[in-house]
């Protein structure tokens, strides 16, 4: 094995780890009927993605991470719907953000 080879099979693994991380946030956010802006791997700016309903899903330039954007989540952001996660309960927020 060269470093080569382990440096591909550790981006690789830490990719699906962050994967299954992250869609577990975005899960109990629909569960709880929490819109999702934004599911995204990587971090920086969007190399590429699609969008799907009200979510942009993308992959960033740098790949060590990921977020769940979810609506309401920005304090300074103006958002009355039902979908908003202010407009839920503190432990239904708590569990879609901490999870």
């Amino acid at each position: 094995m060269n470093i080569a080879n382990i440096g591909v099979g550790f981006i690789l693994v830490l990719g699906v780890l962050i994967l299954v991380h992250e869609w577990g946030h975005f899960i109990v956010a629909r569960f709880f009927g929490v819109r999702v802006d934004v599911f995204s791997i990587g971090f920086g700016p969007r190399l590429f993605g699609w969008k799907r309903g009200a979510t942009d899903y993308r992959v960033s330039a740098i790949p060590l991470g990921g977020y769940v954007r979810m609506a309401g989540q920005d304090p300074s952001e103006i958002d009355s719907n039902d979908q908003a996660a202010k407009s839920k309960t503190e432990s239904r927020r708590a569990t879609a953000s901490s999870l």
